[in-house]
């Protein structure tokens, strides 16, 4: 947290001339004015710094349009603020992977926030099934491997795609504790998350979770901000605005600052990577910008 809000912290500094043009323009259009919300993230105080709140604000600004952003009444479960942004209800921005599913039903805007990185995956196990996960070199040795995924997430029926044993929960916290009583084998993490992931669930009964040492999952995927068909004019607006932040490097800026740290941890290039197909991917999917995505040589 405290690495977060120093890189936060730099980034504003390093870009209060861009914030100052941003903001200058966005009181210039006093027609109307975007009313934005977003769900509400569970920890106070969280809102100032994450990531995608912070890229989703910045966008607003550079976009000269009016708004307000401001947090759902009550924190809720993915699923059900997807499905309030489908009926229009009281949120109407979110941000998710992507999947054919979600894009019939909500307006993305195709800009992969994390630069696909959410498909770059280690896999979190107990230290009691490391010796035994160290003889996993390529795809089909992991027909006897059970993993563990949230039950609506797209990246299960991705794995299920590949042949891969799958078993699921709803809640979030429960897949830890499905990994800890050995009710599966791994858990894949994105190189983005795991760190903070293992620092907050540990196992109280001294068997930590660790990270498989000498390979990750990767597969093309991408997390966009979703918005209500029956609003397009936020969508528009966050486009505009992140087309901006894309030409004048704020985009990579904020990127980096908030990310550099986790990808040089992640040791991408000393790990073998085995390649996962997505079925799931939107035949929208910009693919070919390279400038949108993550590489090997980006490292």
């Amino acid at each position: 947290m405290r690495l977060a809000i120093f890189f936060t912290c730099l980034y504003f500094f390093s870009s209060l001339t861009s914030f100052a043009w941003a903001i200058e323009n966005n009181s210039k259009n006093t027609v109307s004015s975007l009313h934005v919300v977003y769900p509400k993230t569970m920890r106070s105080g969280e809102d100032e710094i994450l990531y995608p709140l912070v890229l989703l604000r910045t966008a607003l600004q550079f976009s000269g349009e009016n708004f307000t952003l401001q947090p759902s009444s009550i924190s809720m479960p993915q699923s059900r603020a997807l499905k309030q942004i489908l009926h229009n209800d009281e949120i109407n921005v979110a941000w998710t992977m992507t999947s054919k599913q979600r894009e019939q039903q909500l307006l993305p805007v195709r800009v992969p926030i994390f630069k696909g990185l959410y498909g770059w995956r280690v896999l979190v196990t107990t230290q009691d099934k490391v010796n035994t996960l160290l003889n996993i070199n390529t795809l089909s040795d992991f027909k006897s491997i059970h993993f563990i995924q949230g039950h609506d997430w797209p990246d299960t029926q991705i794995l299920q795609d590949n042949g891969l044993t799958v078993s699921t929960s709803i809640e979030y916290s429960s897949l830890f504790n499905m990994l800890i009583k050995s009710r599966g084998d791994v858990f894949p993490r994105s190189v983005l998350e795991v760190e903070t992931e293992l620092n907050t669930f540990k196992d109280e009964a001294g068997a930590n979770l660790t990270i498989v040492p000498h390979f990750l999952l990767q597969y093309p995927s991408a997390i966009y901000f979703f918005f209500s068909k029956e609003k397009p004019e936020i969508a528009q607006a966050v486009e505009k605005g992140l087309a901006i932040m894309r030409k004048n490097g704020e985009f990579d800026r904020l990127f980096k600052a908030y990310h550099r740290s986790a990808i040089e941890h992640a040791d991408i290039k000393n790990k073998i990577i085995i390649k996962l197909k997505n079925k799931q991917l939107p035949a929208l999917t910009p693919l070919n910008d390279a400038s949108l995505w993550f590489s090997e040589k980006d490292i």
